[in-house]
């Protein structure tokens, strides 16, 4: 009697070269009964690591599942399939645009790569802003996207070494379209201290109530949201994501949270549930909130207890694992679908 043969993955993860690739959804899709191939695509630009995946060549058509992990990738791997006519499902996940889109005037180019993302039969991205973003950009099937926030948990960071910081502070953690400014004008008067890690240093100069590192290991950063008054997550702009995994770090560490009210945080943070929500650069309106939660340590606790209890049942690794292993093999999840 004939044995059918075992289904066969591949999975690529982009990082430094040498990083021994470990991708935390490869022991489940073994345990469903699949044979798991993990390429590393070394960093570098994003033409190279277009480049750098084109050179798997035909090797595509001997997978029954493909899985993208960024942009760049996602594009060489769909147009692999679209050439080599792979019969594979084709899945990518974590979809954003961190770096400069692939968007060229020369039509026939763009119809190439708008086409290799049309192959994909799933997209994950972590808010649902991004959607919109992407089926403008490349004209893409809005019914294939999933929306599935970020999951994970927390490293052990007590141990990371800081040096002595101001009390009480608030801190903004991360640089991506972050709103220093208006943190900083907003501070004036609270008598309560920022921390900003990801900002200019120049946003010290006279003002001794606010301390600036351009970065920190992530498990200093940790540290810092762990001791301050409120998690701070304000945007310069709506059009573009950031601050989910700082969002979920923070809710994590039960802090409540000041942040900005746009739809890219719409899926992680709720106004009155886990913070305040402030609009876009308005400097009274954040002063307003850290005021709030400095006066009223009951309802800080409680807002952070709220978002903890929220991201320890729907944020957590084993959480976001399951939901996207449920989209790798199209199965229903939790998971939701724009």
């Amino acid at each position: 009697m004939h044995k059918p043969s075992m289904p066969s993955a591949l999975l690529t993860t982009t990082a430094p070269r040498g990083t021994k690739p470990s991708l935390g959804y490869a022991p489940l899709l073994e345990r469903e009964g699949y044979r798991v191939d993990q390429e590393l695509i070394p960093e570098a630009s994003s033409v190279r690591q277009l480049l750098s995946t084109l050179s798997l060549g035909p090797r595509v058509r001997d997978y029954d599942l493909i899985v993208a992990n960024e942009y760049s990738t996602a594009i060489g791997l769909g147009l692999l399939a679209v050439l080599c006519r792979a019969k594979a499902r084709m899945v990518v996940v974590g979809l954003n645009l961190s770096r400069r889109p692939f968007k060229f005037a020369f039509q026939p180019l763009q119809k190439l790569v708008d086409r290799a993302l049309g192959r994909y039969d799933a997209i994950v991205v972590h808010s649902s802003p991004e959607v919109a973003s992407f089926v403008a950009l490349h004209k893409l099937d809005r019914s294939r996207f999933q929306v599935i926030p970020w999951g994970f948990d927390l490293p052990a960071y007590e141990q990371a070494e800081l040096p002595d910081l101001p009390s009480p502070y608030i801190c903004v953690v991360g640089r991506n379209n972050r709103d220093f400014e208006t943190v900083a004008l907003g501070l004036k008067g609270t008598g309560v201290a920022g921390v900003f890690v990801g900002a200019d240093k120049s946003l010290e100069s006279d003002r001794p109530d606010i301390r600036c590192f351009e970065t920190l290991p992530f498990e200093a950063c940790l540290k810092i949201m762990a001791g301050a008054l409120a998690n701070v997550i304000t945007v310069k702009d709506s059009g573009r994501g950031a601050g989910h995994i700082t969002a979920v770090s923070g809710m994590l560490l039960g802090k409540p949270h000041i942040f900005s009210n746009v739809e890219t945080l719409s899926g992680y943070l709720d106004d009155g549930r886990d913070g305040v929500a402030v609009p876009l650069g308005d400097a009274a309106a954040f002063n307003r909130a850290v005021t709030r939660l400095a006066s009223d340590p009951a309802l800080a606790a409680r807002m952070g207890e709220q978002g903890r209890q929220h991201a320890l049942r729907e944020m957590t690794h084993a959480k976001f694992m399951e939901r996207i292993v449920a989209v790798m093999l199209d199965r229903p999840a939790s998971a939701e679908r724009e």
